[in-house]
């Protein structure tokens, strides 16, 4: 008989790098040896993908758990809590699970809670960074079967702050489907799109917006690199997507922050804002640059899928981006919150055609060697065959 893994995501709605890696390795799950089921936050274009992937989904209510001084906001936690672990608890017993995986820090609690009473095994898949887990997160941790992390630096604050659950640590890199997204990439036409030719420079920027992500250093970037290449244009794919109503609220703001602040440097003709996409290959094959700016950043999907696609990445030497890029090499790193180192390597990428070619071929080897699709799903099914309760 299969193991039933119950997969819990904040949100069934618009697709974040955590919700592309977890529909990569359902893809890939043998059904002889797995059972996909799912618990959402709420319906949308995740919870139609798993769906049309033949998992049994759940549209529940999985607020993430807010951390904060006022007695108000402890209250509804707790009615959160209950209401969460309860619809959870009702899909458990429904179908006999036999692992809970929270696809993200802020879902924890909805699968350790009700593993703890069904007596199945759960997974903490660390996917956003972490500061402090406080005496609730070592609970937590110490509570979770296996902690998975997508890559060595996000790890690493739990061994730090968890050090009784190092031996339940595994680093579990997130994989790309080449073969995929270069299909993907064939389906749209940015430069059409927005009638930008061939010639000209065309930087970009993909993914949730977030202070966290550096728009903003990017922006900045841009009003530098105009005075190089005056006919440069910038494009900022992604839209405020966090679970927590507070965070979207304040992704939101910065936004709105982002936009004005294109508006008084007075680059509003060079610069491309394009919304939300359901199709990452297809901006990111336009590109002559994909730029990555984050302050703090776990791993960075879209660099991978840049590497695949053959083209150059710039990234801020922070975090999970220094585990799949190496300066000079496979890519350029420069600092977070240096806009002119930024716009200097973004510039010399247009300005070295050899470079770009050692980059790309590179960056290549790099997704096939270390980062494939493949290989993380095999990985994530050996994790399961270890923890499953038969």
């Amino acid at each position: 008989m299969p193991a039933r893994i119950l997969f819990l995501s904040d949100t069934g709605g618009r697709m974040g790098g955590a919700a592309i890696s977890l529909a990569s390795a359902i893809t890939r799950l043998d059904r002889a040896r797995f059972e996909p089921y799912a618990a959402l936050g709420s319906g949308g274009d995740f919870a139609d993908l798993l769906i049309s992937l033949g998992v049994n989904v759940t549209i529940a209510e999985l607020p993430p758990i807010v951390r904060d001084t006022n007695p108000a906001v402890h209250f509804r936690n707790l009615s959160n809590l209950i209401r969460g672990c309860r619809a959870v608890l009702d899909v458990c017993r429904k179908n006999g699970i036999d692992i809970i995986h929270a696809n993200d820090n802020t879902v924890l609690f909805y699968a350790v809670v009700p593993s703890m009473i069904c007596r199945c095994a759960s997974i903490w898949h660390v996917r956003s960074p972490i500061r402090k887990l406080g005496i609730t997160g070592r609970f937590l941790a110490r509570h979770s079967t296996r902690i998975l992390s997508c890559s060595e630096s996000a790890a690493l604050p739990v061994r730090e702050q968890a050090p009784k659950c190092i031996d339940r640590i595994r680093v579990l890199y997130d994989g790309v489907d080449a073969q995929q997204i270069e299909e993907m990439s064939k389906q749209d036409s940015l430069r059409k799109l927005h009638d930008i030719p061939p010639d000209v420079p065309l930087a970009g920027m993909i993914g949730r917006i977030s202070e966290s992500k550096g728009q903003d250093v990017f922006i900045r970037a841009a009003v530098i690199i105009r005075e190089m290449h005056p006919k440069a244009r910038f494009v900022i794919a992604g839209s405020a997507i966090a679970g927590s109503e507070q965070a979207l609220k304040a992704d939101e703001e910065y936004e709105r922050k982002a936009r004005r602040l294109v508006d008084e440097l007075g680059i509003g003709d060079n610069v491309i804002f394009t919304g939300y996409s359901k199709n990452i290959p297809a901006i990111v094959k336009d590109l002559d640059a994909v730029v990555v700016p984050s302050r703090q950043e776990p791993l960075g999907l879209v660099a991978l899928e840049a590497m695949a696609l053959g083209v150059p990445v710039v990234a801020s030497n922070v975090g999970g981006l220094c585990e799949s890029i190496t300066d000079k090499f496979n890519g350029l790193l420069v600092p977070p919150d240096a806009p002119g180192a930024l716009a200097l390597a973004i510039s010399k990428l247009w300005q070295d055609k050899q470079l770009v070619e050692r980059l790309t071929a590179n960056g290549r080897q790099t997704v096939r060697e270390k980062f494939s699709a493949d290989a993380h799903a095999a990985a994530l099914q050996a994790i399961y065959d270890e923890i499953a309760v038969k």
